[in-house]
């Protein structure tokens, strides 16, 4: 599936076309979105916190409270279900299987615009960087002309490509964006050189650094600030369900202290392990320096919907005012 992909239909992105539906075709057999785990549906039950996550860096703190028994400990009946895509894990919220999910800023707020009933409720920690694959050769955003970036359609990452458009100075119909959702088929795509580059979180972009190929942009250095987690209304309306996601922001609160020591922050790098990253990629990862549970900021909020309305994603009586609450981090 592409996104925005130019109708000048040249023989050499043809070509790059072909191979590209070919090299999915065979990869996505190998890459099943999710597990068993987030597969299963079950009934809602308001004795159970449904929690949508991804293996990424800024999730670790809620894996690391879980397997720590942090959660246990509060007595908080808090389900993990694990996602590959972050479309996925809005699907699951959408339709209602989780309460709490991990997503950004572009997301929720085209959500919310859309009428499903949610607020964001913190911001994580998390970063994204440009990959690009070894053998092409590309140092920096200038040389993205007619090259394909991996990305998830509507989301943190197709912002990125548009700030990559202005960085590189080129004009969008000549970067090629073709939709790939799952993050673990993106960075083997750009290992492959399937595709030229590609948006990877961590650890995803230091698996893909160790693998030779290169970084050439990052969203720390950018002071781009989008991910974050989103909670229905119906979960902060009923009593049962507001208690635990209280209890939820304090396990995470209580997971980002302990994971200050160093041996703490070494057995939850290994929580990832389950997801196919080598041990190497483990020891290689260098974690963000955590926050306690806090709102975005408001010009991050602000810089999403100014880009969903660049975009006539939204309309322009939705200002996403509504968007963020602090009920859960004041």
């Amino acid at each position: 599936m592409f996104y925005r992909v130019t109708l000048s239909f040249n023989s050499t992105f043809m070509k790059k076309v072909f191979l590209l539906l070919a090299a999915l075709a065979g990869l996505a057999s190998c890459h099943k979105t999710g597990n068993k785990q987030a597969e299963k549906v079950s009934p809602q039950d308001s004795t159970v916190l449904y929690v949508a996550l991804m293996p990424t860096v800024d999730c670790l703190p809620f894996y690391y409270a879980e397997q720590q028994g942090i959660f246990d400990s509060l007595n908080a009946n808090i389900e993990i279900r694990n996602y590959m895509a972050q479309m996925d894990c809005d699907t699951a919220f959408c339709r209602k299987h989780v309460d709490v999910a991990y997503t950004d800023l572009i997301r929720a707020a085209l959500l919310q615009s859309k009428d499903t009933a949610l607020n964001v409720i913190m911001r994580t920690d998390g970063s994204h960087e440009l990959i690009t694959a070894f053998s092409k050769r590309l140092k920096s955003p200038k040389q993205l002309k007619e090259k394909m970036v991996g990305m998830a359609r509507h989301s943190v990452t197709d912002y990125l490509c548009s700030e990559i458009v202005k960085k590189g100075n080129i004009s969008p119909d000549e970067l090629y964006k073709p939709q790939i959702n799952d993050i673990s088929l993106r960075a083997a795509m750009v290992q492959n050189a399937t595709i030229d580059a590609a948006f990877l979180p961590e650890p995803y972009a230091t698996q893909a650094r160790l693998l030779k190929n290169r970084s050439i942009y990052s969203t720390p250095k950018e002071k781009i600030h989008l991910m974050c987690m989103m909670a229905s209304w119906q979960a902060q309306k009923d009593p049962k369900k507001a208690k635990l996601l209280h209890q939820l922001i304090q396990g995470y609160d209580l997971a980002v202290q302990k994971m200050k020591d160093k041996s703490n922050q070494d057995s939850a790098r290994n929580l990832l392990k389950p997801f196919g990253l080598k041990q190497q990629v483990l020891d290689s990862l260098k974690l963000p320096k955590y926050h306690k549970a806090s709102v975005p900021d408001a010009k991050q909020v602000q810089k999403a919907i100014e880009w969903l309305r660049a975009q006539e994603l939204i309309s322009k009586q939705y200002n996403g005012d509504t968007l963020v609450t602090s009920f859960l981090t004041k």
